[in-house]
């Protein structure tokens, strides 16, 4: 298993804030901000998203932050073992987060990404009709797997 990566070659630690609040970036800065130690799986069920990698490297080319990573051995519901990524800030960065207004930041991020919560049942409802008003249309010379005919 590797070691957590310490900092970037000026390092520093601490980037800048996204200026939106309801997006999936902000909320992953929050989380970590907030002392939170992020895998793959966490950002799918708390922040909504199967690219926490991506997001990560977003912090990190836009935003300038430092977030630290290391593996960490999972057992798997079939009997295996994995091993997976978590995504952290180190101890500094959080203390420095804390003594600006980036405590006020995180807080107004929860509100928005709640907020924006709030609108999924209404855009689940209309992915349903839109999915439901499309027809699917099988191209011409496509043929059906299991009975031979084209469609």
């Amino acid at each position: 298993m590797s070691g957590a990566r310490q900092a970037n070659s000026t390092g520093r630690s601490r980037g800048t804030l996204p200026s939106r609040q309801d997006t999936v970036t902000a909320d992953v800065l929050a989380r970590l901000m907030s002392g939170e130690q992020l895998t793959g799986l966490e950002a799918v069920i708390d922040a909504s998203t199967t690219r926490l990698a991506a997001i990560v490297w977003y912090l990190e080319a836009a935003y300038g932050w430092t977030i630290n990573r290391t593996d960490k051995l999972v057992a798997c519901k079939d009997g295996r073992k994995e091993t997976v990524t978590e995504y952290f800030l180190l101890p500094d960065a959080i203390d420095q987060a804390a003594a600006t207004d980036n405590v006020a930041w995180c807080a107004d991020v929860r509100v928005a990404r709640r907020d924006r919560r709030v609108k999924a049942a209404e855009a689940r409802r209309i992915a349903a009709l839109a999915k439901a008003a499309r027809k699917h249309q099988q191209h011409p010379g496509q043929y059906s797997l299991f009975d031979g005919s084209a469609a």
